[in-house]
């Protein structure tokens, strides 16, 4: 599967926590068993099981990154996710989607947009001025409606597809960097996306599970399970993301679970968004040094490896497309911290139970949750309120500490759009995490380092030894630390 001794102060390690949920400074998880994600490579293992189903390999042509892809031959023939080797090279895929992008942003978007922006004696000074731009709005909503350029862009955003939709939707946890017009846009991408047809969503649970040997003894699923899973299913889905979308449904004996469907045909529209993103990043490695740049010994116009940080990002959206290994590795996090069975004394989380015989590449069960998600969370001032959400920050401060300097195992998408604030049935509340498709490991060596640097920063006041050991622990670029301005 793809998988201290000090006093601290928190507020310090955040933007440290921050930085190693990155690709350049985090390695991926690699639970037990399953799919296997490196820089270069994405492989994908299925369970041993093949019960009403089975594997066959097709010739590298099919494939767009230039590799064999796997299929799976049942009921959809819908392609699994891909084992190539990133980059395989076909220009004419990365071809045809600059031009699918480029006609979405260019019609769609920049058009209309530059259609409001006001006349130069109108336009205001300061950062406001890309507020006011943001907010604008011009006609094309429902009949006779506006639509602001922020929500013309995150609507674009949100048709091009999950590589994409992926930047939006960290921007829209980030209004101290983008103008909140568009970063309140952005948001809605995180868990209010369009769904696809509830329909197709049936077919393929269906079809996933019929006669699936999901069991550890490789028994196939009873057939009233199944039934009884689909006839509770609610008809619309109660949440919508980039790569797929939440039922609420129950299984006898289990209560209420929650069911996640991949959306279909999702992984070619990644597959060329990376062939897309290689090409570039590929050119842009290979453009020569400027004369200044060359007399200062580098060769190349962009020092950044462009093609292995893209390639790592790539990665995670076909890891995060695997839901086997999601829910691996939700096992794993409810292993440490969950409240019901986790190993840690000092984090308590609530986190979802799976049930791993329900689960595919492209569905997931697990169990239903009712809680509040942290975006709808309001900024009430009743004393009770701002009590129960400084809990809530301390439980996320601690739980965050903890997986960046004492286990290393960090869930990699905390936004808001996953956290719940859930009420226990002692009118307490608590902290619950959602979606788990990605985990990163943070190495023994740099939370030991970590630790070090804040009790420098902290009671030495060192920040030149702080730099220096940021340097071995590659988290700061040499060049930048033998830059005297820097």
């Amino acid at each position: 599967e793809e998988g201290a001794a000090v006093a601290m102060r928190p507020s310090r390690l955040l933007p440290l926590a921050a930085a190693l949920a990155s690709p350049p400074t985090c390695t991926p998880l690699v639970p037990r068993g399953g799919a296997i994600v490196d820089r270069r490579t994405v492989r994908v293992d299925r369970r041993d099981s093949d019960a009403g189903r089975r594997r066959r390999v097709l010739p590298a042509s099919p494939s767009p990154f230039g590799g064999p892809a796997e299929l799976l031959d049942g009921p959809t023939g819908r392609r699994s996710a891909p084992s190539p080797e990133l980059g395989g090279g076909d220009g004419l895929v990365a071809l045809r989607r600059a031009a699918e992008i480029a006609a979405l942003v260019g019609l769609d978007v920049a058009v209309p947009a530059l259609s409001s922006v006001p006349a130069r004696d109108e336009i205001s000074t300061g950062a406001g001025r890309w507020e006011e731009f943001w907010s604008a709005t011009t006609r094309g909503g429902p009949p006779g409606g506006r639509v602001t350029n922020a929500a013309r862009l995150s609507s674009a955003v949100e048709r091009l597809g999950p590589t994409f939709v992926k930047f939006a939707q960290a921007l829209g946890s980030r209004p101290d960097v983008v103008p909140p017009s568009l970063s309140a846009a952005f948001a809605r991408l995180q868990d209010d996306m369009e769904p696809f047809d509830s329909d197709a969503a049936r077919d393929i649970v269906l079809e996933e599970l019929m006669g699936y040997g999901g069991g550890a003894d490789g028994s196939t699923l009873p057939l009233g399970d199944v039934e009884a899973l689909l006839s509770n299913l609610t008809e619309e889905p109660v949440a919508a993301a980039s790569v797929g979308q939440v039922y609420r449904s129950s299984l006898p004996g289990r209560g209420d679970v929650a069911v996640k469907v991949q959306r279909p045909g999702i992984r070619d529209v990644v597959a060329r968004d990376a062939e897309l993103l290689l090409g570039v990043a590929r050119f842009l490695e290979g453009l020569p040094a400027l004369p200044g740049q060359r007399e200062e010994g580098q060769t190349r116009l962009i020092s950044t490896e462009l093609v292995s940080t893209t390639g790592e990002f790539v990665s995670r959206i076909f890891e995060e497309m695997d839901y086997t290994n999601e829910a691996n590795n939700c096992q794993l996090f409810a292993e440490l911290y969950s409240e019901h069975a986790g190993n840690s004394t000092d984090v308590s989380v609530v986190v979802p139970r799976i049930y791993p015989e329900y689960c595919t590449e492209n569905v997931l069960v697990m169990e239903w949750i009712d809680g509040k998600k942290l975006t709808d969370v309001g900024s009430d001032d009743e004393d009770e309120a701002v009590a129960e959400n400084l809990e809530l920050i301390r439980q996320s401060i601690d739980s965050t500490l903890s997986q960046l300097l004492v286990t290393g195992v960090m869930h990699a998408d905390p936004h808001a759009g996953n956290l719940l604030k859930i009420r226990r049935d002692d009118g307490s509340v608590a902290l619950g995490y959602l979606d788990f498709g990605i985990l990163s490991t943070i190495p023994e060596r740099v939370r030991d380092g970590l630790t070090c640097a804040v009790a420098l920063q902290v009671f030495e006041r060192d920040a030149d030894a702080v730099a220096s050991l940021f340097g071995e622990l590659m988290l700061i670029p040499q060049e930048v630390l033998d830059d005297d301005d820097e």
